[in-house]
């Protein structure tokens, strides 16, 4: 019996391939690993939306697919771009924390790179020194990070003359607003009293500058004021 297995076992190494081997092979054939992204797109606070791409690796799948994509920390996605010629339906997630593509068809081919739009999140306080920040981008299971750089920033200010309110506690008084700064075109105006930003109370000085330290130049926040005895709400773009 031994004898013949392994006479056996010599006719298939001399002469052809054995199952295991055959399956092992077609196993290898089938793997595929999911090609990193090509670029790494710097982001600006605020900018524009920014393009990452992946490269195609050229495969054939016998299956219908799903792309998920997870934004990384502090951005947002607003498009995902699979260039199908059938169809092939995207979402993406209110919050643009998440994304999905589908492809409807049971044989297909990973011919065209696929491009992910990201843009930094208006409502994230972003690290003034900026940064790598990663998500994912995933085919089938086989995943990818998608990464982007953040470009440092600027130290933001109200460019207004700011006081407390006598007594202090009231809020911050403006004095006077810088002519033409950003305080200026978001509609500060001398005499209004700061009483929040973004939800955050301020009473004294203090508590807007804590608020501001860390802060870029350049971000928008909701800011309620009292204005002749009218409570007001601006959107207040930060100086620099």
């Amino acid at each position: 019996m031994c004898i013949l297995l392994a006479v056996g076992a010599a006719l298939l190494t001399a002469g052809g391939v054995s199952a295991a081997e055959s399956s092992a092979t077609l196993i290898a054939q089938q793997a595929r690993s999911l090609p990193p992204q090509q670029n790494v797109p710097d982001l600006d606070v605020p900018g524009p939306p920014q393009t990452v791409t992946y490269p195609p690796d050229g495969k054939r799948r016998y299956h219908q697919s799903t792309v998920t994509v997870q934004a990384p920390p502090y951005t947002r996605i607003t498009a995902l771009n699979l260039r199908c010629s059938w169809a092939c339906p995207v979402t993406i997630a209110p919050d643009g924390k998440s994304a999905t593509g589908t492809f409807n068809v049971n044989t297909w081919d990973f011919l065209y790179p696929y491009d992910v739009e990201v843009v930094a999140d208006a409502n994230a306080n972003v690290p003034l020194a900026g940064g790598q920040f990663s998500g994912t981008f995933t085919l089938d299971g086989d995943t990818q990070p998608l990464t982007v750089n953040f470009k440092p920033g600027v130290q933001a200010v109200v460019a207004a003359n700011l006081r407390n309110t006598s007594p202090p506690g009231g809020g911050v008084r403006v004095i006077s607003v810088d002519p033409g700064s950003k305080a200026d075109v978001s509609g500060l105006q001398p005499g209004d009293v700061i009483t929040g930003i973004a939800g955050t109370p301020t009473p004294t000085v203090n508590d807007l500058d804590t608020f501001l330290d860390q802060k870029r130049a350049g971000t928008t926040y909701p800011v309620t004021v009292q204005r002749g005895g009218t409570t007001v709400t601006l959107q207040l773009t930060l100086d620099s």
